[in-house]
């Protein structure tokens, strides 16, 4: 088969890459590459018979394959003239002020294209600027706020470019005219104009540049006895600080530019404010509580109240305490008013004492008011016990209600332990009447004290601890009862395995076995179980899809027998 070059692409740039490929050639065939001076390059066949080499375009002219098997073939590469570069120059602002940034951008093209990855440097006749490298959109940038005042002639100049076109040296020009910089002016206020001492103050300097605000400077506040603080301005040229440390009288504040980036020369540049200080006014607490006669235990909401010349103090700490010691503390809110809630104090007056031990207003430390707080004893908490039925059989549920009251009053939510000489039977938690119920089959036959006793309960009373007293009496077993059963049908209801039913039945001797059988006493047997100590029995058995169609049961047990139905289960 003939040996086929082919050039890709066929004319090119001086400088370019293109690829020569030959097809046709022997699998594994040494296929050498000839292209101008450029030393040859060889290449091995594929199973094809294909192979490729890439050459860098210097000449335009033969390149030849060729092959010890196959031949060789020749194809021509054409050169193309090289494109024009051009840089174009531009800057923002056109015309900016002394110190404000100006953004140069070089603009990079090759016959219109963008030149991208481009390195350009800025530079005036003082220096250089910076170094931009074009983007996809084939702009390099530098950003200064170095140009004097005057008119100065930028130059962008290519010192490294990747491209078809002649770019590097290409470089283009611009001139800025920088004016000189605009006046910077500083303005100081206070609010309020005429504080009282200690009275917080909130001083706020404005720095503007030909009317402009300057944000992000820096503003030292002070007086002759010193700095008050420093603040930066925001975007409103607004810088704050405050303070309630002037003394009485007249305060000369002087609020002075320390640090500032803009057009303006502020950095030094101050105002003064003049703050007129008048003395604090009275301040006066009152003390009242509430309830005004609350029962041991019950709390107690205290309330001060701190004025200053009749106008609410807020922030104020208060200390509230008796001759016993501190109670705790509060903080006066915009109403002037400081609360404080405790249920500690004793039965008997109690003489209350709020102290202002920290405020920011009116001279307050230390000024206080009493209360007296008459506390009554709380009312005695009782517990009742009563059992439904009164006289149980063995094995007969008994339901125990404790009612718990607090001077007479029912009890909610009290949490009630019920228990025998031989351990707890449950535990309760009193209703909207005070009544909580535990209910139990296990009572032994005779007579049961069950005690209630209070765990936990909230209210006036002391509840917790306090207990009653109930007797239970069980009488003996009655003799052999079965109780009705039904049965549930299983899923699946298969033949052998139907249904499951529970047969139970009460009065069997304890420790004997009760047997369970379908219809009479001599009927198949289903289960059997030991009776407990009370005479209970009971067991689970699986039935047959026939065993279902009894309608009764019968319990035996010690030659005595009791029978009752066998039905399917409502829902």
């Amino acid at each position: 088969m003939a040996l086929a070059l082919t050039l890709t692409p066929a004319t090119v740039a001086v400088g370019q890459a293109f690829t020569a490929a030959v097809t046709g050639a022997a699998p594994a065939e040494l296929i050498t590459f000839t292209y101008d001076t450029v030393t040859p390059q060889t290449a091995i066949a594929d199973a094809l018979g294909n192979a490729s080499v890439t050459f860098t375009a210097t000449e335009p002219g033969t390149v030849v394959a060729a092959g010890a098997t196959s031949g060789a073939a020749t194809a021509t590469l054409t050169i193309t003239v090289a494109s024009d570069c051009v840089v174009t120059l531009s800057s923002a602002p056109a015309n900016p002020t002394a110190g404000q940034p100006v953004t140069f951008t070089a603009t990079v093209t090759c016959d219109g294209v963008p030149v991208s990855g481009a390195t350009v440097v800025f530079a005036t006749a003082s220096g250089s600027l910076g170094v931009g490298i074009t983007t996809a959109a084939g702009e390099a940038t530098v950003t200064t706020s170095l140009l004097p005042v005057g008119a100065n002639v930028v130059t962008a100049t290519v010192i490294a470019a990747t491209t078809t076109c002649i770019c590097i040296g290409i470089s283009a020009t611009a001139t800025v005219n920088v004016t000189a910089p605009q006046n910077c002016v500083v303005t100081l206020t206070s609010v309020p104009a005429n504080p009282t001492a200690g009275q917080p103050v909130t001083l706020t300097a404005t720095v503007t540049c030909g009317g402009v605000p300057v944000p992000g400077a820096t503003v030292l506040f002070a007086t002759t006895s010193g700095s008050l603080g420093v603040g930066v301005t925001t975007a409103a040229g607004q810088a704050t600080v405050a303070t309630s440390l002037l003394p009485v009288g007249a305060n000369v504040v002087t609020a002075t530019v320390i640090a500032a980036t803009t057009t303006c020369t502020c950095i030094g540049v101050a105002a003064t404010a003049t703050v007129t200080v008048t003395a604090a006014q009275s301040c006066a607490v009152t003390l009242t509580s509430a309830p005004a006669n609350p029962t041991a235990g019950q709390p107690v909401t205290l309330t001060a109240t701190v004025t200053c010349g009749g106008v609410p103090v807020p922030g104020a700490t208060v200390l509230f305490a008796t001759t016993s010691g501190p109670l705790g503390i509060g903080v006066t809110s915009a109403a002037g008013q400081a609360t404080l809630t405790t249920s500690l104090l004793p039965a008997g007056v109690n003489v209350v004492t709020a102290t202002v031990i920290a405020t920011t207003t009116c001279t307050c430390i230390g000024v206080a008011a009493t209360a007296t707080v008459t506390v009554t004893a709380a009312p005695s908490c009782a517990v009742t016990v009563t059992s439904t039925p009164a006289t149980p059989a063995v094995g007969q549920p008994v339901t125990v209600t404790a009612t718990v009251t607090c001077g007479g009053a029912p009890v909610l939510g009290a949490t009630v332990l019920f228990s025998t000489a031989s351990g707890p039977l449950g535990i309760g938690i009193t209703n909207a009447a005070g009544q909580a119920t535990v209910t139990s089959s296990t009572l032994p036959v005779g007579s049961t004290t069950v005690t209630a006793t209070v765990l936990t309960a909230t209210g006036t009373c002391s509840c917790a601890g306090t207990s009653g007293t109930g007797t239970v009496t069980v009488g003996a077993p009655t003799g052999l009862t079965a109780h009705p059963a039904c049965y549930r049908l299983n899923v699946p209801p298969l033949p052998w395995a139907f249904a499951t039913a529970t047969f139970s039945a009460s009065g069997a001797t304890p420790g004997a076995t009760v047997t369970f059988h379908l219809d009479g006493p001599a009927g198949p047997v289903v289960c059997t179980a030991v009776a407990n100590a009370s005479g209970n029995a009971s067991c689970t058995a699986t039935l047959t899809i026939t065993q279902v169609l009894f309608a009764g049961y019968t319990a035996t047990s010690g030659g005595v027998s009791s029978p009752s139905t066998l039905s399917i289960c409502l829902p």
